[in-house]
């Protein structure tokens, strides 16, 4: 009986509690909550994408990078949204994560067969973008250097 009365006290606390893209810009958050934004971000869900460049001016250098990676992760997945995002991030004076000349690169300068995959499907889906010209020429800029890179380093 306690169990279920402690259970019903508790359970609105955590409910009450959940991020939102609608709470998320006046909240403290902490390191999970950053780890769950950044998830969701990353996912390309478009309401949480439309928060980041509000989150962009407050946060600190680790969290920057997570919204940068997660925003690179979200590109070729919701690429209009994201390209939506950089230019908002590329014209705010005050913006900690890079914009579209650090996200667009940012996955295809490692040396595995992720950073193969990642070019091939964000590539594609920028050809399919109006807006994604500024990207895409970023993105295979990079890409050659790597590979020549890769090639004198063998």
């Amino acid at each position: 009986m306690r169990g279920l009365l402690a259970a019903t006290l508790i359970l609105p606390a955590f409910v009450f509690a959940a991020i939102t893209p609608e709470s998320v810009t006046g909240m403290k958050l902490s390191a999970s909550d950053w780890k769950y934004i950044s998830q969701k971000v990353a996912s390309g869900q478009q309401d949480w994408l439309s928060v980041v460049p509000s989150l962009a001016t407050r946060v600190s250098k680790q969290q920057a990078d997570q919204l940068e990676e997660a925003l690179a992760t979200a590109l070729p997945v919701n690429t209009k949204q994201v390209l939506s995002v950089l230019r908002e991030i590329d014209h705010r004076k005050n913006s900690k994560p890079g914009g579209t000349d650090i996200v667009c690169v940012l996955k295809v300068v490692k040396s595995d067969n992720s950073a193969d995959e990642y070019y091939a499907d964000t590539r594609l889906a920028l050809l399919d973008e109006p807006d994604g010209a500024r990207c895409l020429w970023n993105l295979e800029r990079v890409w050659e250097e790597a590979k020549q890179y890769q090639n004198k380093t063998k």
